[in-house]
């Protein structure tokens, strides 16, 4: 078992608050975390983001390590 430490900005931010512990499976992918947060927030179910892990822009199939911190961003809208 590994903590994750997810972090939130923009409107995810403003609806769940800053920061929370995830328990994963070791080896959990990013997409994992993201199912998770969905089940965990239902603001948050059919939503799509932007995903850090450690500063690093990635993808959702990128393994996680205990102690990574994932920032969630909203996608960036333009006009």
């Amino acid at each position: 078992m590994m903590r994750i430490e997810v972090k939130y900005y923009a409107w995810i931010r403003e609806k769940i608050g800053e920061r929370e512990m995830l328990e994963a499976d070791d080896g959990a992918t990013v997409r994992e975390i993201v199912e998770k947060l969905r089940e965990k927030h239902a603001e948050l179910a059919g939503e799509n983001f932007l995903i850090a892990v450690n500063g690093r822009t990635v993808d959702l199939n990128t393994c996680l390590k205990d102690g990574d911190l994932v920032a969630v961003f909203p996608p960036a809208g333009g006009g």
